[in-house]
């Protein structure tokens, strides 16, 4: 009976550790997603701005 308990014990010990392991990992994956898309979004926005004053400049050459 003893044997069961530790196996069952194991097996659940095994269990939540595989399962805390994960979502670690998940948390660091979606917290690196992220941070790559605040910089795709910063570098956007500055492309977009460099476009708007070349633009700008044009317009006042013209």
């Amino acid at each position: 009976m003893s044997t069961d308990g530790v196996g069952l014990f194991l097996m659940l010990a095994s269990f939540a550790l595989t399962f805390f392991v994960a979502r670690m990992l998940g948390k660091r994956l979606k917290a690196k997603r992220e941070a790559e898309r605040a910089k795709q979004a910063e570098r956007d926005l500055a492309r977009q701005s460099r476009q708007v004053r070349r633009a700008a400049e044009r317009r006042k050459k013209s």
